[in-house]
């Protein structure tokens, strides 16, 4: 290339370089023309107490939102510990349409007092540089009837402040973004986050719960009141682990929408809602819900709830627990009845019957009586008959095989006769050798738990029923 060529390519180069200087530069001088001043005094004086209604207007849309005096439960604890009730009177922002986050609203009222930062145009020919050609309305009406009209604009180039003006006046200011994006607040921003009809919701709120992976039921549950746990009732019938389980109710009861996306959509695959990735089925505090998720964006799941026209997006960070498998969830043991409620023990396995005749005393130990085969168990060995005992209730299964279907003779079984029918008064726990040799199927009175054990349980160092038995026969052998 020739050095004129050359020349000519730097000075057009420098030519865009100024040109784009001064369009910057004309840009950014949005915020500092006609006043060098900062911080001008508040954008409105408003008092909080003072607000009686307020009114947002944006493109032929109103919402009017109205403070309303009401009654609320409060709970208090007195000095002896004693927990009481107490009614006490709140004041609240209501609108017909929808439930209000009161605080969101007062974070407008809270704005509407801001400081401007400065003023950007005392008498401008086209307010839409400034975007207050089309501006949101915001009406704070006084107790005194009085009305306090703002008008909220677009941002500055920087992004750092917003253009507002005063109802009735021609001049220009800015002010911080934050406060600036609460006076812009549409419904989307004031909308409760709170998805259920009560505030505090406890993991003791829900009493059903079903769970789906990509359209496939993974469990199902009901809560016992009682106990305060749960148990499955699909795909198998067991107690719920809840440990892991209970992750679930904790996400559920504490689950608040992260942000209000869009209202009767007209195509929920544009969320991946037309085929959720997980669906939860529940019931809260007597109310029955169905919450799916579809698409994840960043740590966001968008959601909806069946029978609301709302798509919203819910924090994904604490969903961890959705991946875990259904054993994890589950108590694997096939029976494990406490040691006070049973009355005796037939274990028949390695071609032997072994009688366990108990009685158990949970307030007395020292007149408990144990039996052995016929034999009475002494003082210093009743820690070794217990352990043979505890290696019986320790059968559990170490993987789900649902669709199985054992047939063949139990190779162990363990008869149980409890005090008490609760609601079983003989329960049969039986181990059938799977086909492949692996160990057995886990049957209770006659009936595939969906559990398979493997063979090496049975002679765990620590916890294999036959070493509790060779401990017990050991000790009675020295006992001799």
């Amino acid at each position: 290339m020739t050095n004129w060529k050359k020349i000519a390519v730097l000075g057009i180069v420098l030519v865009l370089f100024v040109a784009a200087f001064i369009f910057l530069s004309r840009m950014q001088n949005a915020d500092n023309s006609d006043s060098n001043e900062d911080n001008q005094g508040k954008l409105a004086e408003v008092n909080s107490e003072d607000v009686s209604k307020i009114i947002l207007k944006h493109e032929g849309t109103e919402i009017v939102l109205t403070r309303e005096e009401i009654e609320v439960e409060k709970e208090t604890t007195d000095e002896n510990g004693e927990t009481k009730t107490e009614t006490e009177k709140k004041k609240v922002w209501t609108n017909p349409d929808f439930d209000v986050d009161s605080s969101r609203v007062d974070d407008i009222i809270r704005a509407a007092g801001t400081t401007i930062n400065r003023t950007i145009n005392e008498n401008p020919e086209n307010v839409s540089v400034y975007g207050l050609d089309n501006p949101r309305l915001v009406t704070f009406v006084l107790s005194d009837g009085k009305e306090v009209t703002l008008e909220i604009g677009g941002q500055s180039p920087t992004g750092e402040s917003q253009y507002v003006r005063r109802a009735g006046e021609k001049a220009v200011y800015s002010i911080g973004s934050y406060d600036g994006k609460k006076l812009a607040s549409g419904k989307f921003d004031i909308m409760d986050r709170n998805l259920y009809a009560k505030d505090d919701v406890s993991e003791s709120d829900i009493s059903t719960l079903a769970f789906f992976k990509n359209g496939d039921k993974v469990f199902e549950a009901v809560s016992d009141s009682e106990s305060g746990t749960w148990n499955m009732i699909s795909p198998l019938k067991v107690k719920a682990e809840m440990l892991e389980f209970n992750k679930f109710l904790k996400w559920i009861s504490g689950m608040r929408a992260s942000e209000f996306i869009a209202e009767n959509p007209s195509d929920l695959s544009e969320y991946g809602l037309d085929k959720p990735t997980y669906e939860f089925s529940y019931t809260l505090d007597g109310e029955t819900y169905r919450l799916i998720l579809g698409s994840k964006t960043d740590n966001l799941y968008y959601a909806k709830m069946e029978d609301r026209p709302l798509i919203f997006t819910v924090n994904g960070s604490g969903l961890n627990f959705v991946d875990l498998p259904l054993i994890d969830l589950i108590q694997t043991f096939i029976y494990i009845p406490d040691i006070y409620d049973v009355e005796r023990l037939v274990i028949e396995m390695d071609g032997r019957v072994d009688w366990l005749f108990i009685q158990a005393n949970r307030e007395n130990p020292d007149k408990e009586v144990f039996y052995f085969n016929g034999r009475r168990i002494e003082e210093e060995d009743k820690s070794l008959f217990r352990g043979y005992y505890q290696g019986a209730i320790g059968i559990s299964g170490d993987m789900l095989y649902l669709d199985a279907k054992p047939s063949g003779k139990a190779e162990i079984r363990l008869t149980y006769t409890m005090k008490e029918a609760k609601p079983d008064k003989t329960v049969v726990v039986e181990l059938i050798p799977t086909e492949d040799g692996y160990g057995y199927y886990l049957m209770r009175n006659g009936e595939y738990s969906g559990l398979v054990m493997g063979k090496r349980q049975l002679d765990d160092q620590y916890l294999g029923i036959r070493t509790f038995y060779k401990k017990l026969i050991e000790g009675l052998n020295k006992t001799d």
